[in-house]
């Protein structure tokens, strides 16, 4: 195939593929990063946070499990910040004693969040989230990110209260979404 040819070839499968939403799975809704995030989102706030984190999709219009995985990574990526953030303060040798007793329980609850958001992607990319009760998934790993939040709230400097409150943003968020896909409430 000449090199004329393979980029004709590449053009028309972008054409092609721009045309046809992109989905994994078998028979979901389809819709604009607009539309999904509009639907999904219930106040400003999270309407602006689901638009941040579609940020990189690049198909006009996409199925909704596409984005139910992009949501569940971007707070597998969050969590992954804070844990290391609060591996870094408990490894430092600066904590006051409530503190250290706060932070303690935290690397705990993000390692239990992380397992769970892993289990609802496994769920997504194996297009089995119409199975047991993916939507209870989403909600324990929003509790367990929340445990941390009760044991930093009483420490008003503390600088994992204001990542904590992001992650949990970002749970509340894959949680929206991922309630696009047919099965989860």
């Amino acid at each position: 195939m000449t090199a004329a040819a393979f980029f004709l070839l590449l053009v028309h499968l972008a054409f092609f593929s721009a045309l046809h939403p992109a989905s994994a799975c078998p028979d979901l809704p389809s819709m604009t990063v607009e539309d999904a995030c509009r639907k999904a989102a219930g106040t400003l706030l999270m309407y602006e946070l689901c638009k941040d984190a579609m940020r990189d999709v690049s198909y006009p219009s996409n199925g909704v499990d596409l984005y139910a995985l992009v949501a569940a990574k971007r707070a597998l990526a969050s969590y992954g910040d804070t844990a290391r953030a609060v591996g870094a303060l408990l490894g430092g040798g600066s904590l006051t004693g409530a503190e250290r007793d706060a932070y303690a329980p935290c690397k705990e609850s993000y390692a239990q969040a992380t397992g769970t958001m892993d289990a609802v992607v496994a769920a997504l990319v194996g297009c089995r989230f119409a199975e047991g009760d993916l939507g209870q998934v989403y909600r324990d790993g929003i509790a367990q990110v929340e445990t941390c939040r009760d044991r930093v709230r009483d420490l008003p400097k503390s600088p994992l209260y204001a990542r904590n409150l992001v992650d949990r943003n970002m749970a509340v968020l894959a949680y929206f979404v991922g309630r696009l896909l047919v099965g989860v409430q």
